[in-house]
């Protein structure tokens, strides 16, 4: 026969096995949004959210490139994070940014704070997107002459 392991023990084992594997590799949070406002306007934006409103340490930037290195802190404690910006065309063929924001040692709904708070400042500034452009039309077919 068999013996039973006691629940405490079985619970305590389980527990144990699943701090190994969480604690195993480190998570990865990666947050994105997408605005349909071109580069020109969202860089400067970005960047000034990031050194002014939200009073984050710039470490690095480049415009050309399309990222921003900055630092948070947090009860005494400093977290790298990165904001990029990648060009890109909407679903409505506007020019459009994705911004792609990690915060290393943070959890995701900082990072999904931090972008939301960004597309708000985008939105007071300059109110909705463009009006998508219209749809152009396929050059007609050429007739052919009655015989």
């Amino acid at each position: 026969m068999i013996p039973i392991m006691p629940a405490r023990i079985a619970l305590a084992l389980a527990a144990g096995l699943a701090l190994v594997v969480l604690s195993s590799s480190p998570a990865v949070a990666r947050s994105e949004r997408t605005v349909s406002h071109p580069i020109a306007r969202v860089w400067p934006t970005a960047v000034r959210f990031l050194a002014v409103d939200e009073r984050l340490a710039i470490i690095d930037k480049d415009a050309e490139a399309g990222y921003v290195v900055f630092e948070l802190s947090s009860k005494g404690k400093s977290f790298r994070g990165s904001l990029e910006l990648v060009t890109i065309t909407d679903d409505d063929g506007r020019d459009a940014v994705r911004l792609v924001i990690v915060i290393d040692g943070r959890p995701i709904y900082t990072e999904s704070g931090l972008l939301d708070r960004l597309l708000d400042k985008l939105y007071r500034e300059y109110g909705d997107p463009a009006p998508a452009p219209a749809p152009t039309k396929p050059p007609a077919k050429p007739r052919k002459p009655a015989s």
